[in-house]
């Protein structure tokens, strides 16, 4: 099934005008952070979007604790 998300940007201060291959490698990363489970599967982590030097992205790197043994209240 493919859903369809869009993305409204209010404050252009810092885009400015978005050229097709900005909004595709944008659209990329979007996916990549859905697909990762970036944006909705960590909790209590942290997730990190990755560019080489030339400022292409590169991946996603998911840094949390899928079980963490927790201490008993006294």
């Amino acid at each position: 099934m493919i859903q369809e998300l869009t993305i409204k940007i209010t404050n252009r201060d810092n885009v400015g005008t978005i050229t097709t291959e900005q909004a595709n490698s944008i659209q990329t990363i979007i996916s990549a952070l859905i697909q990762s489970g970036g944006l909705t599967g960590v909790k209590g982590g942290k997730t990190i979007i990755h560019f080489d030097g030339d400022g292409s992205f590169q991946g996603v790197e998911l840094d949390y604790w899928p079980f963490r043994k927790r201490r008993e209240q006294r």
